[in-house]
């Protein structure tokens, strides 16, 4: 039995030894210890605090994001809507001009067509006038009371005309 019970000798050194062990413990190695451990606490306190605030601050920029993304597109959607409503304006204004340029070329085409037949129309005048006289002067010239003569003068001076 002596294996298992120790003597009393032995518990009481044992006992001793473990005492001044632990008052050593206590003053010189549990205050670096616990000094260690505060630390430890303080930095994982500090690491979760600017953890949340990073977390916080991810947030915040993830809705300035898209804020700034729904601006852009917003921008982006009017610029688009202010561009169709130039090329309309510029489509529209070509078209009238377009228009515009048409009927003057027209109008110029018939101005110009018109003096052209009224000039025309003169010359004919001029020329039917010329060749009238030009016949009273050869039928004056000739005596023309018979008319198988008159045909034959007519058809000669007839060939002899050119228009």
């Amino acid at each position: 039995m002596e294996l298992v019970m120790p003597g009393v000798g032995v518990l009481f050194w044992t006992l001793l030894i473990f005492l001044l062990l632990f008052l050593i413990l206590k003053k010189w190695a549990f205050p670096v210890i616990n000094g260690m451990l505060e630390k430890r606490e303080e930095k994982i306190a500090t690491a979760l605090s600017r953890a949340e605030e990073a977390q916080h601050e991810i947030a915040r920029m993830k809705s300035d994001n898209e804020a700034m993304l729904a601006s852009a597109r917003a921008e982006r959607e009017r610029m688009l809507a202010e561009a169709v409503d130039m090329k309309n304006r510029i489509e529209e204004d070509s078209k009238v001009r377009a228009k515009a340029e048409y009927e003057r070329i027209v109008d110029a085409a018939r101005t110009e067509i018109e003096r052209q037949k009224r000039v025309a129309i003169e010359e004919i005048r001029g020329e039917v006038a010329q060749l009238s006289f030009d016949i009273a002067e050869k039928i004056l010239g000739e005596e023309l009371s018979d008319p198988a003569r008159q045909q034959a003068f007519i058809e000669r001076e007839l060939k002899n005309v050119k228009l």
